[in-house]
């Protein structure tokens, strides 16, 4: 049997050779985007819905997060739009 002799030779930068990093080789700085966030576009409102509506509004929008928001808001745009 022989012995498996260990890998002595360098084939790897080292870690400190990646880290380090020269005016060459330096990603530019952008500026980083704001994410825009719900409430920049959305505000809660309060509102009186009739029963039987906010039944119906419940069982189309199923369990869907948002989806009676859109269904809402796409109401209320048309009923600006033809009125």
């Amino acid at each position: 049997m022989s012995k498996i002799k260990p890998n002595t030779q360098k084939t790897n930068p080292s870690v400190h050779d990646e880290i380090i990093q020269t005016e060459e080789n330096k990603q530019p700085n952008f500026p980083k985007t704001k994410k825009v966030k719900w409430e920049d576009n959305y505000t809660r409102a309060t509102v009186y819905i009739q029963n039987d509506t906010l039944a119906e509004l419940n069982h189309r929008a199923g369990t869907e997060k948002g989806e009676k928001t859109r269904i809402v808001n796409e109401a209320l745009q048309d009923f600006f739009k033809n009125n």
